[in-house]
């Protein structure tokens, strides 16, 4: 770890703190290793507790120049593949089932490094309370975010930006009736009630 670029060390120390903060555990291997040569900055492998080769469920990691050498254009992206049986076997064992499909309950849009922060924290906060919450992960406008919070069918939209981040306050829309609510960011009651009653 003391051999990489100034770039992808920023990086690796970037996932890290979001990680800590999101209060998911990690370990760091060193020897880690996925098998194409696509991979750039950081590569991971999710693990069940069982011991062995069967352990590992997901793999995948960061690249920065393979969407352009498929023609598209230069961005990074990150991805994953997933061993469904080695899943399937662990949601038996553990009796879990698959969720029912339902819309959207709630869009996080975000401008700016501590509101993607902050975001990233909310959207966690909430799948652990049983919603269903995406954010903005690719830095487009919030007028673009919008736009895509509706193609989803959010039932609801935050916008967080620095305003929202300094008063701990965000305007909550529901969109479809277009109505508007002031939350708190830090006492989320609220805003668990109104995304249970609608």
């Amino acid at each position: 770890m003391d051999h990489i670029c100034p770039s992808c060390k920023e990086h690796f120390e970037s996932t890290k703190k979001y990680l800590d903060e999101l209060k998911i555990a990690y370990t760091i291997d060193p020897w880690i290793v996925r098998g194409l040569d696509y991979y750039t900055k950081t590569v991971f492998e999710v693990k069940t507790g069982k011991s062995g080769a069967q352990s590992t469920v997901c793999g995948g990691g960061r690249y920065d120049g393979l969407i352009e050498e498929l023609g598209g254009p230069q961005m990074g992206g990150i991805g994953f593949a997933v061993g469904i049986e080695r899943l399937l076997d662990l949601m038996k064992d553990k009796q879990i089932e698959f969720p029912k499909s339902r819309p959207l309950d709630i869009f996080i849009a975000n401008a700016g490094k501590d509101a993607d922060f902050e975001a990233a924290r909310l959207v966690q906060n909430l799948r652990e309370n049983g919603f269903w919450a995406e954010k903005d992960l690719s830095e487009k406008s919030l007028k673009a975010q919008m736009k895509y919070a509706d193609k989803l069918n959010a039932r609801f939209s935050l916008v967080l930006g620095d305003d929202e981040i300094k008063t701990g306050q965000a305007v909550l829309k529901n969109m479809k009736t277009g109505e508007k609510i002031n939350v708190s960011l830090k006492e989320l009651d609220m805003l668990y009630k109104v995304l249970k009653e609608e």
